[in-house]
């Protein structure tokens, strides 16, 4: 049993960090260094000529400009050339920034390009793409991703390339041609989607790439090390740099997003149609080149996707991604908490939590107003967010307590501020309140990342919340960090949240616990027998409550290999204990008793080949559960004949026996989409989750009539399948538009 950490040693620790961090953010010069210097340059060439985006490099200024040739692999033999030789050419005028790509292929017949969605799986096409770094932070950065058909993909990026936002969508074009022996890709960026500090002359960080899906190998113009493994084509903290751009000076920007949206429901079990005609605006202003304000009015998010059914088998909270766009721009910055150990796991915190906005039990909590403004000044991020909410109350047909909401009209509102120091450091602080007219949730803390090597990323923060009556164990501390090379990586970090730690804004996995975690992995290339790469290797972890009573302890071993000819295998064997305090109702009617549990379990998994025409992801489980046992598997086949169209079905099961009963748990969800071009494309989602007995259909036409303008047909159904027959209880057609002006 780990004995108590004395009182004295925990505030000391916590009264050393707060110093540290306001330090830092206070006194710069203190801390502060260059970056590193390299020797990787690209020339932007300056244009006064008009560039028609339509995948003809044919315009005399292309021929002007200098050609980046030099690529080289990261990915299967690094530090070679790439088997195919690829250009790219730089240009930029008074308003947008252009790249030019031409891919050379000895072979144009093997091109791998299955996809026209936007912000499609791209990395399982042959792609291009662009890293930009604007504000030369080694930090921050915007990607871009182009495949052979046009099909488009952006991101915005954070904390060296660990911190991704891929729901952010930007305005920008391209277009794309292929003929006998190479492919080309010619992109435009308007400045005004980007952020940068605006000055006579710019350097920008820098980094172009591309993927050759038939040979699994990607190359980049400026290498980063393969130890940081798919995250490496995101990478801001070793690129190049851009040079040329003189005399940028786009004006304050001002864009607005209006739209208008008709449609009509019905609620069957009422027999009541009813009519709806709504509006609203965005609007964006540049307050400087790299400070950027936002305004929404009467927000609506009809667009957007469902969420993907999850099924839980825990005692904790569920964790679901942000999607809706007002809270995409600058999300990054707003980042404060626990980072995830895997994307298939929820973070065990986050102090800001946009979700907890808008969005109650399921239902959509009416956004009367919102604004935010995002961006840096000088080596600070700032963020500000508000938003006004209105009071909201689920109708009588909610007879599920767990359904019924009853929300006030409340504000929210977000400081968060970073300071930038060493080279890709940072140290930064946050204040979360949630208020309405009978009681408030605030929070607030400080965060710090430090980065004394490129290997190496160590990170620690401190947070609190306040609410009336609670004065005690209302506490979270966390440090943590990771050293890899090539071949092996290691991870630990150590958790401290109290029990009465209750930020109403964000999201706690878990309270009143120390938590302790480690991971190694070895990762080394084996390139023999079919086999690529191997990751293996140990993990644990350790969880006790604020007695240093042991409540969890897992320990895993974990082992996949990657094949020469793309997809993967792999499996993993884990011991749990497990202390319940209290009985655990996981089901109705079926509880798991207080005691103490000890079990083993096990996974298996198998994905082939994502470039083909169909692929399959399958996987299994099985094992102890508690008192009882669990058997289950999941299946992923993909079909991709085209650009044109996929289908994309998934299924779940789990069979849980228990002394006290057994279920199933079984989740049923398909995508089949048409794409008719790049800008047109047609989605339908359905959804079945065998503990909620609803049935969802989700179908999208989306056209996107001008770069940043849309169309939207959404047209949703839910059913009743928990009876002996299946019910359609609500219906739902809308039609939106919106409309991107930019004077």
């Amino acid at each position: 049993m780990i004995g108590p950490l004395p009182l004295c040693r925990i505030t000391k620790n916590r009264k050393l960090f707060l110093c540290l961090a306001i330090c830092c953010l206070l006194f710069p010069s203190i801390v502060e260094a260059g970056p590193d210097s390299t020797d990787y340059k690209a020339e932007a060439y300056r244009t006064f000529q008009a560039i028609e985006v339509d995948g003809d490099l044919t315009e005399p200024d292309w021929q002007n400009a200098k050609r980046l040739r030099q690529f080289v692999q990261m990915e299967p033999d690094t530090g070679q050339s790439m088997t195919e030789t690829t250009e790219v050419r730089i240009l930029y005028d008074e308003k947008n920034i252009y790249f030019g790509f031409t891919c050379f292929d000895s072979d144009i017949s093997k091109i791998t390009a299955k996809e026209m969605r936007r912000d499609g799986n791209l990395w399982d096409n042959d792609n291009v793409f662009v890293l930009l770094d604007t504000y030369d932070d080694q930090r921050s950065g915007f990607f871009f991703r182009v495949n052979p058909l046009g099909a488009m993909e952006d991101v915005a990026i954070m904390d060296a390339g660990d911190s991704r936002n891929e729901n952010w969508d930007a305005v920008w074009d391209c277009r794309t041609q292929t003929n006998e022996k190479y492919w080309t890709a010619e992109i435009g960026i308007p400045f005004s989607q980007l952020r940068f500090n605006r000055s006579d002359t710019m350097t920008w960080g820098l980094n172009v790439g591309r993927s050759l899906m038939r040979n699994q190998e990607e190359g980049l113009w400026a290498p980063v090390s393969r130890a940081h493994g798919w995250r490496a084509r995101y990478r801001t903290a070793n690129i190049g740099r851009l040079i040329g751009l003189k005399g940028v000076a786009p004006s304050r920007n001002l864009e607005l997003l209006p739209y208008v949206l008709p449609g009509v429901s019905r609620i069957e079990v009422d027999d009541d149609t009813s009519g709806k005609f709504e509006f609203g605006i965005d609007a964006k202003y540049g307050l400087t080149s790299n400070l950027t304000a936002d305004m929404t009015f009467n927000t609506d998010f009809a667009q957007v996707e469902a969420d993907e059914e999850q099924v839980n088998l825990t005692r904790f909270s569920l964790f679901f991604p942000e999607k809706r766009p007002f809270f995409l721009e600058g999300a990054g910055l707003f980042d404060f908490g626990i980072p995830r150990t895997s994307f298939r796991r929820p973070p065990p915190l986050l102090l800001f939590y946009s979700r907890r906005i808008g969005l109650a039990e399921g239902h959509a909590v009416p956004i009367i107003t919102g604004g935010k403004i995002t961006g840096k000044v000088g080596p600070y991020g700032i963020g500000l967010l508000n938003v006004f909410t209105d009071q909201f109350h689920t109708d009588a047909s909610v007879t599920d307590p767990d359904d019924i909401v009853d929300e006030p009209r409340t504000n929210y509102s977000v400081l968060r501020m970073r300071r930038d120091f060493f080279s890709g450091s940072t140290v930064g602080l946050i204040a979360v309140n949630k208020q309405n007219a009978d009681a408030y949730n605030r929070a607030g803390g400080f965060d710090i990342a430090y980065r004394p090597a490129d290997n190496i990323n160590l990170r620690g923060l401190w947070a609190r919340t306040f609410e009336d009556g609670v004065r005690d164990q209302r506490d979270a501390m966390y440090f943590g960090g990771d050293w890899r090379n090539e071949n092996v990586r290691l991870v630990g970090s150590y958790i401290d949240i109290g029990e009465n730690f209750q930020p109403e804004v964000g999201f706690v996995r878990r309270q009143d616990v120390r938590r302790l975690r480690g991971e190694v992995r070895l990762t080394p290339m084996l390139s023999k027998f079919g086999i690529r790469q191997i990751w293996a290797g140990p993990e644990f972890d350790l969880v006790l409550n604020r007695d240093n009573e042991l409540a969890t302890r897992e320990f895993t071993y974990v082992n996949w290999f990657e094949l020469e000819g793309g997809g993967w295998f792999g499996f993993q064997a884990q011991r749990t204990f497990e202390r319940l305090d209290e009985d655990f109702e996981i089901r109705d009617d079926i509880t798991i008793p207080i005691d103490e549990y000890q079990f083993n379990s096990y996974r298996a998994s198998i994905n082939t080949d994502d470039t083909k025409t169909f692929s399959l992801e399958l996987g299994t489980n099985f094992g102890g559960f508690f008192d009882g046992q669990r058997v289950g598997f999941d299946i992923g086949p993909d079909f991709k004949p085209n650009g044109h169209f996929s289908f994309e079905p998934r299924f779940q099961f789990n069979r849980v026996t228990l002394p006290a009963g057994s279920f199933n748990a079984s989740i049923f969800g398909a995508r089949m989409s048409y794409s008719f071009s790049t800008r047109f494309f047609t989605k339908l989602f359905a959804q079945w989750n065998s503990d909620s007995h609803v049935i969802s259909t989700n179908f999208l036409l989306n056209y996107i009539y001008r770069p940043g303008s849309d169309f939207y047909l959404v047209f949703n159904q839910i059913y009743d399948a928990g009876g002996s027959s299946t019910k359609l209880e609500e219906s739902t057609i809308v039609g939106k538009m919106t409309y991107w002006w930019n004077p």
